[in-house]
C-alpha cells in the first residue's frame, strides 16, 4: 500500500494525481548545475593565482589550496541540494479524491494539508508565458474556514488539474456520494437482476427530484449496465 492509500478513508477514491512539472526540477538543477560550475572555475582560477605565492598562507595551508576546498565544498553541498530537490520533487503530491483535496509534503518526515471539497470556495490559477508554453503553474486553493489551504507553484497541468478539482466538487454538491449509500458504487459488480433493478430505481428518483440531469442518469445507467 502507497502512502498515498494509506490516507485514504473507507470508499475514498483517487480521482486525479499531480505534481510539480519536471520543467521546474530541471530549471532548479540546471541552476545548481551553473552554480558549481563557477563554484569549481573560481577555485581553479584563485589556485593559480596564488600557486606561485609561497608566502600566502593560512595555518600553514596556501591560500590558493584553501580556496579551492571551500569551492569544492560548497560544490558538494550544491549537489546533495539538486539531489534532495528530486526526492522532493518525486514524493510531493497534490491529490483530488471524491471528498478532499490533499497535499503531500516532505521527503522523510511527512506533512499533509487536507482541504475537505465541500469547504472549498474559491480555485486561483495563474500563468506566466513560460507557463503556458510548457504547462505549468500556480494553483491556490482558498477555503471556507480560513484555514491553511493548498498552494502549489509550478504544478503540471494545472487547466487539467483546476477541471478535475471543479468536477469533483459539482459532483459532490449533486449528491454523487448519495448513490453510493444506495448502492451504487462505480466499477462495482452487481451480482443480481434484483440488484440492477433497485439501483437503476434509485437513479430514476435522483434524475426526477432533479440531483441528476437526463444525461448523466443515462451515462450512469450505460456504466450499470456494463458491468452486468
Amino acid at each position: 500500500m502507497s502512502y498515498v492509500e494509506s490516507l485514504l478513508g473507507r470508499g475514498e477514491q483517487i480521482l486525479y494525481v499531480a505534481r510539480q512539472h519536471i520543467f521546474v526540477l530541471i530549471m532548479n538543477i540546471l541552476t545548481e548545475l551553473a552554480l558549481i560550475g563557477i563554484l569549481v572555475a573560481a577555485g581553479v582560477a584563485s589556485n593559480l593565482a596564488f600557486r606561485n605565492n609561497s608566502t600566502a598562507m593560512i595555518g600553514g595551508i596556501s591560500i590558493s589550496d584553501l580556496i579551492l576546498l571551500i569551492c569544492l565544498v560548497i560544490s558538494i553541498i550544491v549537489l546533495i541540494s539538486g539531489f534532495l530537490d528530486f526526492l522532493r520533487w518525486n514524493s510531493e503530491q497534490i491529490v483530488i479524491t471524491d471528498r478532499r483535496v490533499l497535499q503531500i509534503r516532505g521527503v522523510f518526515n511527512k506533512r499533509v494539508i487536507d482541504s475537505s471539497l465541500e469547504k472549498i470556495n474559491d480555485i486561483e490559477l495563474r500563468q506566466s508565458i513560460i507557463g503556458r508554453i510548457f504547462n505549468f503553474g500556480t494553483i491556490e486553493i482558498l477555503t471556507a474556514s480560513g484555514a491553511e489551504g493548498v498552494n502549489v507553484m509550478g504544478i503540471e497541468a494545472p487547466l487539467e488539474f483546476k477541471r478535475a478539482l471543479l468536477e469533483a466538487k459539482h459532483n459532490l454538491e449533486r449528491g454523487y456520494g448519495y448513490l453510493e449509500a444506495e448502492g451504487y458504487i462505480p466499477s462495482r459488480p452487481v451480482s443480481s437482476v434484483t440488484e440492477i433493478q433497485r439501483t437503476l430505481e434509485e437513479l430514476a428518483r435522483l434524475r426526477d427530484r432533479g440531483i441528476l440531469s437526463p444525461e448523466e442518469f443515462e451515462a450512469k445507467k450505460r456504466d450499470l449496465l456494463s458491468r452486468i
